[in-house]
């Protein structure tokens, strides 16, 4: 019951957060009140939706080197939470900042501070829970699961919206789908997963974070630098981060093939991000 109350306390604590953080832009720049009703709509399922899943699954609570549970959620977990709540508020602030005639200038800075506060997190809670022991089995499902989550829902609003380009699109959504099935091949075969990051996945994780921030920035980058060089200048980074994601892919492929042929009967190597 104790970490039910916690799970609860602190999701509770993030909705009324973000309603409030919606509501004083709502006041600001003049948002129309069925906007506003939508945000509170998608709030109230999105929320119960998280917390019906943590409580699902409240025996994956416990320490992997320990095997001890837990009876509240640790530092760790709270961010990777933080960051999986965000999700709403980011789609309605691109939805507001990109699609409205005469958004405010401030818009394209509160976005791209938006993405880049909730990006940021994925390099706070992994190294939290190493350095002071909270690793959790939850919290390695819960950060591949907001990795997903945030690029693909990010990268759907950003196309959708037509901040980013739809060959781009394609190389991000492609590369989560790819690696989604490499996960259930493994599954299927291990009949075990084990969520564990390795190099090249984090690395094309943060590329691709990385990048989504630079376009999110572009009313502001556009300020700091004539338009062509700016275009120019994003247009190498797309590319760049066009080839981590191919690499990546190849990795995953090499990890698929080397994962098959231990066979069934091999201990489980952890699927990687």
């Amino acid at each position: 019951m104790a970490l039910a109350r916690s799970i609860i306390k602190t999701l509770l604590a993030y909705c009324l957060i973000q309603v409030l953080v919606f509501f004083v832009f709502f006041r600001l720049w003049g948002f129309s009140g069925s906007f506003f009703l939508l945000f509170l709509g998608v709030q109230l399922v999105f929320y119960p939706a998280i917390l019906v899943f943590l409580l699902k699954n409240q025996a994956y609570f416990y320490h992997i080197r320990s095997g001890e549970r837990e009876t509240v959620l640790n530092g760790a977990n709270k961010i990777t939470l933080f960051r999986i709540s965000m999700l709403p508020l980011l789609v309605f602030l691109t939805r507001y900042c990109t699609a409205k005639p005469g958004s405010p200038a401030a818009a394209g800075p509160v976005l791209a501070g938006a993405f880049a506060l909730t990006f940021a997190t994925d390099f706070v809670d992994g190294r939290i829970a190493r350095t002071r022991g909270l690793e959790t089995y939850i919290g390695r499902i819960l950060d591949s699961v907001s990795d997903y989550l945030l690029l693909g829902v990010s990268a759907g609003a950003f196309f959708f919206f037509r901040i980013l380009k739809p060959w781009l699109f394609w190389a991000i959504t492609g590369r989560l789908i790819f690696n989604s099935l490499v996960m259930l091949i493994l599954f299927l075969v291990r009949k075990e997963l084990r969520p564990q990051t390795t190099p090249m996945g984090k690395l094309a994780i943060a590329v691709i974070m990385i990048l989504l921030v630079i376009e999110a920035a572009q009313p502001v980058l556009r300020n700091l630098a004539p338009p062509g060089a700016t275009a120019r200048w994003i247009g190498r980074a797309e590319l760049a981060a066009a080839m981590v994601i191919v690499i990546s892919m190849i990795d995953k492929l090499i990890y698929l093939i080397r994962g098959l042929r231990r066979g069934p009967g091999a201990n489980p190597e952890p699927v990687s991000a």
